[in-house]
């Protein structure tokens, strides 16, 4: 007997997780396989992420099918092309549509979209930031990167930038931030918050610099006379899935209608 499985694709520097849910969202299986993004070449890449889904699928000797596939990237993408706009672990995937690959060979809904805006959508669905329309994403682990989210919608810019931080890769590469670089960040972060009607600030760092962190801006905020609540990702480790999840979800219910 086949069973429909919404497809969940997970790529990051060294690990690509496939995850598989059923029709109820309810995650089936879940598996990671070694992938080096680093010096992968584009064919292979795709032909390597449509060999991990395809095996997958076929794992616990059952005969599946996909009813939708949401790949998450660590990079900016376009979801509307599919394309890979920016790829800081590997330029040669750039201004490449890996969706539009995949679909040469399966025949379903295939999407994609980043890590970070994922995250924030995961939150938003089934994490800290429930109800909350307006929404600033803040991840200070690998892309130094804000995304936002304003009247339950992800806000895109010119080529998928404009939630990037203007920050030098001097401060992306510390294994600590302080000082007048933490200032830096803070002082960006604020500014957007300032400029939106924000509801919420989600600060996704290292666990050892959070704390640190939630407090300067906090106090950055309250001397500009606003006070806007500050928390961690509540699903971490998973917020990501869970937002790439709800793509899939997306993607099949517009393919039914």
């Amino acid at each position: 007997m086949n069973e429909d499985a919404f497809v969940v694709v997970n790529i990051d520097e060294s690990l690509t997780e496939i995850t598989l849910a059923d029709k109820d969202c309810n995650i089936d299986l879940q598996e990671k396989f070694e992938l080096q993004l680093k010096n992968i070449d584009r064919e292979s890449f795709a032909w390597e992420i449509g060999g991990l889904i395809s095996k997958t699928l076929g794992m616990e000797n059952k005969k599946r099918s996909c009813k939708s596939i949401a790949i998450s990237f660590p990079g900016n993408v376009d979801p509307l092309s599919g394309k890979i706009v920016k790829s800081p672990i590997n330029k040669k995937l750039e201004d490449f549509s890996i969706s539009d690959i995949l679909k040469n060979n399966i025949n379903c809904p295939i999407g994609i979209e980043s890590h970070i805006n994922n995250a924030l959508i995961g939150e938003n669905w089934q994490g800290i930031a429930q109800s909350v329309k307006n929404i600033i994403y803040v991840e200070l682990q690998n892309l130094f990167n804000i995304s936002l989210l304003i009247e339950n919608q992800i806000v895109r810019g010119e080529e998928q930038l404009a939630g990037e931080l203007d920050i030098s890769n001097e401060v992306k590469q510390m294994q600590h931030l302080g000082g007048k670089r933490l200032e830096e960040i803070i002082q960006k972060v604020a500014a957007a918050a300032l400029l939106l009607d924000t509801g919420l600030i989600i600060i996704d760092t290292n666990k050892s610099q959070s704390k640190d962190i939630i407090s300067l801006l906090d106090k950055e905020l309250k001397a500009k006379g606003r006070e806007i609540p500050i928390k961690e990702p509540k699903l971490v480790q998973q917020n990501i899935t869970i937002g790439c999840l709800k793509m899939a979800l997306t993607l099949n219910f517009e393919n039914i209608n």
